[in-house]
Parts: C-alpha cells; structure tokens; sequence
C-alpha cells in the first residue's frame, strides 16, 4: 500500500513547499531545548539514579523498590511508589 500523498494533486510541490512542509512537522514533534540544560537534567538524573543505587545496596526499602537498571524504569518505579502513598 503507498502512503497517503502529502500534497494536493492540482499543483505539484516544489522542493522550498516540501522542505518547509518537513520543517513545520519537525517543529510540531520536537522540542527544542539547549544541550547545556540537557546535558545538566541528564547528569541530575545521573546523580538521582546513583543515590539510589547507594540507599538500595544499604538496605533502603523504599530504593530497593524503586531501584533499576534504566533511569526511565527507575523514575516510573519513583512516580508509582509515591502515588500509591497518597
């Protein structure tokens, strides 16, 4: 099955049509965010990720549960924990 053209049949696209059609589709699917407050949430969660690593290895009940291999699963093990105490 081909995919769904993008553009009306009566006139074709031209390649500046086309580029600023993708620009506006990257604009909507992606955000923008500069690599130095990247790279300080990444070593944040870095350091998140270690406390716990440290607190679990020490017998902490509440980083045991929390405690994975990945620092997403981590911070969703995180959110749930917490949610179920509320």
């Amino acid at each position: 099955m081909a995919r769904p053209r993008i553009y009306s049949d009566s006139a074709p696209a031209t390649n500046a049509e086309r580029q600023r059609a993708q620009r506006a589709r990257d604009k909507a699917r992606w955000v923008e965010v500069s690599r130095e407050t990247h790279e300080a949430h990444t070593a944040r969660l870095e350091a998140l990720q270690t406390a716990i690593h440290e607190a679990a290895r020490r017998g902490d009940t509440t980083a045991k549960s929390c405690n994975a291999a990945s620092i997403e699963t981590m911070l969703e093990k995180l959110a749930a924990h917490f949610e179920s105490v509320l």
